[in-house]
């Protein structure tokens, strides 16, 4: 990727700022990037990428012994460039060196903790985060006048002062169900996640679900582009009303079209429906919102399935009605709740 990637609009593209945080940029490249990000303007824009940058890369960790040795290292190649230059002293060279490494070591450990601690206090000076708790749902009001309604155990990032005039760019973790808002810029809104994929929207309704397994995006209206990794392989997919698009461990796409979209963000109104839901898949709903175990001793028990639209405001009300539903028993011990077969 050349520094023509630096392009007229005096922006960056997301790509080459992800090389250059993640340490793969070019000479050149960093030069053009650390010209660009000095400017003022372009200040707020390369501080919010590089907050996406490190929100889905939640494994990359400052290694202060491999910065330490990389700093080494280079003190070293400027030493035996310098042997021309011979010692006045008779201190043995290696003590010399010891005291310039450790000097330079402590001077890297204080700089790697200034960055890190920046990182965070950046990160809480530009972004607004909401949570939700477990069993509890939220509906958050944006500043461009869209609306995201929040499931359990759930987070969105936003701004904390407003979108800017490019792009309107969130970070979701969980389950959120999105109604955005078009603007006469006709500026896109873009859904950021930690599962290798974003969604990229006008104005639209549409769910997202970044959960371990229920990864899925299911859209109700409008139209949107989703932006997906599969392998090493960047790839683009246009949804229409009506499809759901699902993802494997594997990260492969599966598409196909649902009836009742509407009926994946039902927990809104505090109703779950279900369509053949296996009582396995019931339990990875129970541990994702209420952060509560299902146990069930008996195997072929978690193939059952189980259909109809249930009304229920807390973990206690949908395991009893689904239990009395299905011919089921359960007792519960702390956060588990152990399912057995009525006889």
């Amino acid at each position: 990727m050349a520094v023509n990637d630096l392009h007229m609009k005096n922006q960056v593209s997301k790509e080459l700022l992800h090389n250059y945080f993640a340490g793969q940029s070019t000479a050149l490249q960093k030069e053009a990037i650390d010209k660009w990000a000095n400017d003022d303007a372009n200040k707020e824009v390369f501080f919010e990428y590089l907050a996406m940058w490190e929100s889905l890369n939640p494994q990359f960790n400052a290694d202060s012994n491999e910065a330490l040795q990389r700093h080494w290292q280079r003190i070293e190649q400027r030493t035996e460039a310098n042997t021309a230059q011979p010692y006045a002293s008779d201190e043995p060279m290696t003590g010399r060196l010891h005291s310039v490494r450790f000097r330079w070591m402590m001077a890297a450990s204080v700089s790697i903790l200034l960055i890190m601690s920046g990182v965070t206090f950046r990160n809480k000076l530009l972004f607004t985060t909401y949570s939700t708790a477990f069993g509890e749902t939220s509906t958050i009001n944006l500043s461009d006048g869209s609306r995201v309604t929040l499931n359990a155990n759930s987070s969105l990032r936003v701004p904390r002062f407003g979108f800017g005039t490019e792009n309107r760019e969130v970070i979701l973790v969980g389950e959120a169900d999105f109604s955005i808002k078009h603007l006469p810029a006709h500026q896109h809104f873009v859904v950021h996640t930690d599962k290798n994929f974003e969604v990229v929207v006008l104005g639209t309704e549409f769910l997202v679900n970044t959960r371990e397994k229920g990864t899925k995006v299911v859209l109700n209206k409008g139209k949107v582009r989703l932006l997906y990794q599969e392998g090493k392989t960047r790839k683009q997919l246009t949804m229409k009303p009506g499809n759901l698009v699902t993802f494997d461990k594997d990260g492969c796409v599966n598409l196909k079209q649902t009836p009742k979209p509407q009926d994946f963000v039902s927990w809104k109104e505090h109703r779950f429906v279900f369509d053949e839901t296996t009582l396995a898949e019931i339990s990875s709903l129970f541990n994702e919102n209420y952060g509560i175990k299902l146990q069930i001793p008996d195997k072929a028990l978690t193939q059952w399935t189980i259909s109809g639209a249930f009304t229920a405001y807390s973990a206690d009300e949908l395991i009893e009605t689904i239990t009395s539903a299905s011919n089921l028993t359960y007792r519960q011990q702390g956060n588990t709740i152990v399912i057995t077969q009525v006889h």
